[in-house]
């Protein structure tokens, strides 16, 4: 349809047509730069708005996290992933707001340990790190602060719900009954393979049954396909290093080395309890105590003696190995003021009041050129391909669009060879087909009805493709002489399966009528009467349903049996029949804390979930789908 469009509009006539269709086009695109009346947020949550660079970010994040758990591979469409973390988002915010409003806060103290807790590595606060995170998430400090406080704070809230759940413990004590009771069964199974026969299905039947079925014996509907594609590993490999920028590096790694000296240091704490009066009791004493050491005295032997930090006191206030931004500002100040063996003045810091002695200095050791020399090459090289994958990209997607009906101008142009997949379904292939991206767009009504040229897939963030039809097969059925042994398989084993459901079925009235499960079992039937079963012994019975089966059976009445039925994977058939039920003698305290645990657990996520339909029905949301789409 295409080709004959394009035959037909030469001359004045296309010129013509190019102009009609173009001017609407050239008007709106002007007037959309112009009109500027339309919302800039994704989202508005009472009065709160979502940003589409907050929406974006936050969508990057997860997109990651979610190849990650998935071996590069994304388990939802960009849209349905894009909608969700919106959703998120949009619960975030009322939940920030209702947990603000009753009253929730996140002390300064608080806050400073969790970002401590973060960004701990080997035990030690890591400052560098801090700012590497912040600056790869595009946020200040001040944002980062504001934001983690709002979340601890949305935790804070929620686990709320958890702790204020009650349960008596009669309700405990009755699940507790039910959970942990047991029952006593004798299973007797029927073997298809006893009571079936081996007879053959007549050619009729055989027929009959392909005929009907014949879905089940179809070849699937394939496709080859021919692409092109863009790796940025590909790029990276033939991507020059300027050894200027190597030296640059490697300047650089070199004094961010010598920014991170550690000390290791030792420190005596005497406490305030903010009081006027409290505060100089602490000055009193920690003068004392500088007094003895200004003697002579030894000071790990006073911090043991006299320190007030528990985490340090007992190893004679030894701190380990500082780096800079790993303590407050007074104290870090002090302490690289300080040489090797000396001992500081008095110091006052939001703790109270501090000696500190310096027992060490080490730095890290710079290691030579030859050994940076490989990372920083290839961390140029990917820096330098990064730009020529999106340039390539852009052009790719352009020489696609502009050449719908061959690959041939894309690959003499761009110099990208032409490859060709193995033949593919729609749910499995190898190579490029791989991947499901590649498989949904190959079987698209573009590719496999126009037969034009695919848009580019983005198979990963640094490999795209262009794709269009080699050749398609139609799903087509497998002859009956080819699966003729499987037909014949399918209807004895259904033939087997009614002949032992009968068995059963007569075995189940004689008892009915009072005889025993000894007097049934016999020639292809065996019994089974294991101990009393709990609700997680799947292996002591001949098939793992069978446990749900016995546990959703009525208890016996007067000593009377319950008796089911019930066909077994293998075509087998199980008599289950339920003599007794066996209920806990004693109830262990210990149980009864694990269940009523589970119990608020799961009441606080009802009560949470409820809060939350409450929340959004009376708050007012409106998402701008313009955005968001």
């Amino acid at each position: 349809m295409l080709q004959a469009i394009n035959d037909r509009i030469k001359g004045w006539l296309g010129v013509l047509v190019v102009i009609l269709i173009g001017l609407p086009f050239a008007l709106w695109g002007i007037q959309s730069y112009l009109d500027d009346s339309g919302p800039h947020y994704v989202a508005k949550v009472n009065d709160v708005e979502i940003s589409a660079p907050e929406l974006e970010f936050t969508l990057s994040l997860q997109r990651q996290k979610l190849l990650q758990q998935n071996e590069g591979k994304l388990p939802v469409d960009d849209k349905t992933l894009r909608k969700q973390v919106l959703r998120q988002l949009v619960n975030q915010r009322l939940l920030e707001a209702v947990s603000y409003d009753e009253g929730y806060r996140i002390p300064d103290g608080m806050l400073a340990n969790r970002i401590k807790t973060l960004f701990t590595v080997d035990g030690k606060f890591d400052q560098a790190r801090v700012e590497q995170q912040l600056a790869a998430m595009g946020r200040t400090p001040q944002q980062f602060e504001y934001e983690l406080r709002n979340e601890m704070r949305v935790q804070q809230y929620q686990t709320g719900f958890a702790v204020s759940s009650y349960i008596p413990d009669s309700i405990v004590r009755q699940i507790v009954t039910l959970e942990d009771q047991k029952r006593q069964v004798a299973i007797l199974t029927f073997y298809a393979e006893s009571f079936g026969g081996n007879e053959t299905p007549s050619e009729d039947a055989i027929k009959s049954y392909y005929e009907a079925n014949r879905q089940q014996f179809m070849l699937p509907e394939k496709v080859k396909v021919d692409y092109v594609e863009i790796r940025l590993a590909d790029l990276a490999k033939d991507t020059p290093v300027d050894e200027a920028r190597v030296q640059e590096m490697y300047e650089a790694y070199k004094a961010s080395v010598a920014d991170k000296e550690q000390r290791k240091a030792r420190h005596i704490l005497i406490t305030s309890d903010g009081s006027a009066d409290g505060d100089k009791k602490a000055r009193e004493t920690i003068e004392k105590i500088k007094k003895q050491l200004d003697k002579g005295a030894d000071f790990a032997k006073l911090a043991q003696q006299y320190s007030q930090d528990p985490g340090s006191a007992k190893q004679g206030g030894d701190l380990g190995w500082v780096a800079t931004g790993d303590m407050v500002k007074p104290f870090e100040q002090a302490l690289f003021a300080l040489k090797k063996g000396q001992t500081s003045d008095i110091v006052k810091t939001r703790f109270g009041y501090h000696l500190i002695r310096l027992d060490d200095i080490r730095q890290q050791a710079i290691a030579p050129l030859a050994e940076k020399r490989a990372g920083f090459e290839a961390e140029i090289r990917k820096e330098e391909a990064k730009n020529r994958f999106y340039d390539l990209s852009e052009e790719l997607a352009n020489k696609a669009y502009e050449n719908p009906d061959s690959l041939d101008a894309i690959v003499d142009s761009m110099g990208l060879p032409l490859k060709t997949s193995e033949f593919f379904d729609r749910n499995k292939g190898k190579g490029i087909a791989s991947s499901v991206k590649v498989r949904n767009v190959a079987f698209s009504p573009e590719v496999l009805e126009e037969g034009v040229n695919s848009d580019v897939v983005e198979v990963s963030p640094e490999h795209i493709v262009v794709l269009r039809l080699n050749e398609h097969r139609e799903a087509t059925p497998i002859p009956l002489d080819s699966v003729r042994d499987k037909v014949v398989a399918i209807l004895r084993t259904r033939a087997g399966v009614k002949k032992t459901m009968a068995a059963a079925e007569k075995a189940r009235a004689r008892l009915e009528a009072g005889e025993s499960v000894e007097a049934i079992k016999g020639n292809g039937i065996s019994l089974d009467q294991p101990k009393p079963l709990g609700r997680l012994d799947f292996t002591k019975v001949p098939d793992p349903n069978l446990i749900g089966l016995i546990f959703e059976m009525p208890a016996p009445v007067d000593g009377k049996p319950v008796i089911k039925l019930h066909e077994l994977s293998t075509g087998d058939v199980a008599l289950v029949v339920l003599q007794k039920v066996v209920k806990p003698e004693k109830i262990s305290d210990e149980r009864m804390t694990l269940v009523r645990s589970q119990l608020r657990q799961q009441m606080a996520t009802d009560e949470f979930s409820a809060i939350m339909k409450m929340l959004k029905a009376r708050a007012d949301i409106d998402i701008n789908k313009r955005l968001l789409e």
